[in-house]
C-alpha cells in the first residue's frame, strides 16, 4: 500500500507540474500574439503609406518603424537644434568665399596707401586737424581709424591738447563701427558688426524686397550718420571734460 500511496502521490505532483507548464505556455503564446498583433498593426500603417516603392527602400522604413515610435518628440527637437547650427555654418561658408577674401584685399591695399602716403604727412594732416572742434571730432577720427586702424588710431590723441584727448577718444572709439561697410580694414576684428546687416540686406536684394545695391546706400549713410554722432559726442565729451576738471581743482 506504501508504495501504491508514493506512486499517487508522484502522479499528482506531475500533473501539478504539467499544469503550471501548460498555464506558462498559455501566456506565452498571448504575448506573443499581442506582440505579433502590434507588429502586423506598424506593418499595416507602413503597407498602405508606402505607396510604390523599392524593396530597399521598404526594408529602410521597416527598421524605422520602432524607431520612430520610441524617439518620438526627441528625434523632432534634436532635428530643429542641429538646424541652428547648420544654417550658422552656411552663413559662415558664405563668409570664408565671399567676404573674407575681399577683406583681405582691402587690408593688404590700405595698408599699402598708408606707407606711400608716409607717416610724417599723416600726422601733419592729423595736427591741423585737430585745431577747431568741427574737424577734431570728424576729420581726425576719420584719419586716425583710416590709417591707423584700430586700436592704433587712439595714438593720434597725441597731437591734441590735454583738455581734448578725452572728447577725441570718445568720437574716435565710436568710429570704429560705422564705416566698416565702406572700409573693412579699420577694424577687421568686429566685422561682424556690419557683416550681419550685410546678410540681411543681401537676402532681401536677393528676394526683390529691396532694390539691387541697397547695401552700399545703408553702408554709406552708415559712415555719414556716424561722423554727426560723433561730432556730436565728442563736443558734448568735450564740455563734460571741462566742468570735471573745474570741480576738482584740475588744470588741463
Amino acid at each position: 500500500m506504501s508504495i501504491l500511496t508514493m506512486l499517487a502521490q508522484h502522479a499528482d505532483v506531475t500533473m501539478h507540474h504539467l499544469s503550471v507548464a501548460g498555464s506558462m505556455v498559455s501566456d506565452a503564446a498571448l504575448h506573443g500574439k499581442q506582440a505579433i498583433h502590434h507588429t502586423g498593426n506598424d506593418l499595416v500603417v507602413l503597407a498602405q503609406s508606402s505607396g510604390d516603392i523599392s524593396v530597399e527602400e521598404f526594408k529602410n522604413k521597416l527598421q524605422n518603424v520602432q524607431k520612430e515610435e520610441q524617439l518620438g518628440w526627441l528625434t523632432s527637437a534634436g532635428k530643429y537644434f542641429i538646424g541652428i547650427f547648420q544654417k550658422g555654418g552656411e552663413v559662415f561658408a558664405g563668409f570664408v568665399t565671399g567676404i573674407i577674401p575681399t577683406l583681405v584685399v582691402l587690408m593688404t591695399a590700405f595698408y599699402a596707401l598708408t606707407e606711400l602716403v608716409g607717416e610724417e604727412r599723416v600726422h601733419g594732416i592729423a595736427r591741423g586737424a585737430g585745431r577747431i572742434a568741427l574737424t577734431r571730432y570728424t576729420v581726425l577720427p576719420l584719419l586716425s581709424v583710416f590709417f591707423l586702424t584700430n586700436p592704433m588710431a587712439y595714438t593720434f590723441g597725441s597731437f591734441l591738447e590735454e583738455k581734448h584727448k578725452p572728447a577725441f577718444y570718445d568720437a574716435a572709439v565710436s568710429y570704429v563701427h560705422p564705416p566698416l561697410g565702406l572700409f573693412p580694414h579699420i577694424n577687421p576684428g568686429e566685422y561682424f558688426v556690419w557683416g550681419g546687416i550685410l546678410v540681411a540686406l543681401l537676402e532681401l536684394e536677393k528676394k526683390g524686397l529691396v532694390p539691387a545695391g541697397y547695401h552700399i546706400r545703408v553702408a554709406i549713410w552708415y559712415a555719414i550718420v556716424g561722423l554727426v554722432v560723433i561730432l556730436l559726442k565728442g563736443m558734448l565729451t568735450e564740455r563734460i571734460t571741462a566742468i570735471m576738471a573745474r570741480r576738482q581743482g584740475v588744470e588741463l
